[in-house]
């Protein structure tokens, strides 16, 4: 187990985490991340049976896990995420919300008013609700925390990607209000924006070389990996990170210092 001490940084908590299923995937990197410093987790999917192989990998690693199938699109389905914290592990502490998506790549001119409101909808609503029903649940009073998965691309010009980029300012605009708003509670609230990353959603762009053309593309040089993008959800979440709130934090192997288009699918 790493983290802080024998028993791990998170200890005693209770960790969400949106979006945890896929392997690799940012939310499945979070979860084992959380659970290896010592958190109870709640892992989500919309699909039952690869929701139960997730949680049964992650019991096998010896963590305390329980799963909580459906989409997160609707307030109903983040109150069963957080009433099952609550019921499971006594409260909940952390979140980490991953869900998102760019499900229209379109450009400008080709993307219809429903399709880009349905873009904002899915890289926003999910986050709002969860923290608003965690809330309602005590995440106040135990001083938790929050990070929200958000993306470099509204730094960038990808034409195909003006919904997905337009969504995620629209997120990073939200964690900054609500952080401002949760401070004088004790929460914190932070955003992490990864660049592309290797996870099944984009395997077709790092596969065929193992994601070496991809990666030397960046400065670093290297492909960024789900545990990348885990370490720094942990840091925020954790107590060394206790006076950092409202912030957004570039995990993408420098892919923020250049300029020009980018498909930033996670």
């Amino acid at each position: 187990m790493t983290g802080d001490g024998a028993a791990g940084r998170f200890a005693g908590r209770v960790a969400v985490v949106t979006g945890s299923t896929a392997e690799p995937s940012i939310g499945r990197a979070c979860a084992t991340r959380l659970g290896r410093d010592g958190a109870s987790v709640v892992i989500n999917g919309r699909d039952q049976e690869r929701l139960d192989a997730a949680a049964r990998a992650l019991r096998a690693e010896g963590f305390d896990v329980v799963g909580v199938a459906g989409s997160m699109e609707t307030e109903s389905a983040a109150e069963a995420l957080v009433d099952r914290a609550v019921e499971a592990f006594g409260g909940i502490d952390l979140i980490v919300s991953t869900v998102g998506g760019a499900p229209f790549p379109l450009g400008f001119d080709a993307i219809s008013e429903t399709q880009l409101l349905e873009t904002v909808r899915i890289n926003t609503w999910p986050t709002l609700a969860l923290i608003r029903a965690a809330l309602a649940r005590g995440l106040a009073d135990r001083a938790g925390s929050v990070v929200t998965i958000s993306s470099g691309s509204p730094r960038k010009t990808t034409s195909a990607m003006v919904a997905y980029a337009a969504s995620k300012a629209a997120l990073n605009a939200m964690t900054r209000t609500i952080a401002a708003d949760l401070a004088p509670k004790g929460v914190r609230v932070n955003a992490v924006s990864p660049g592309l990353v290797r996870t099944t959603a984009t395997r077709a762009s790092w596969e065929a070389d193992g994601g070496r053309a991809a990666g030397s593309a960046l400065p670093l040089g290297r492909l960024t990996e789900a545990d990348d993008v885990a370490g720094a959800v942990a840091f925020l979440l954790s107590d060394d990170a206790r006076q950092i709130t409202g912030v957004n934090l570039d995990v993408d192997g420098g892919n923020h210092l250049l300029g020009g288009g980018w498909t930033p699918i996670r």
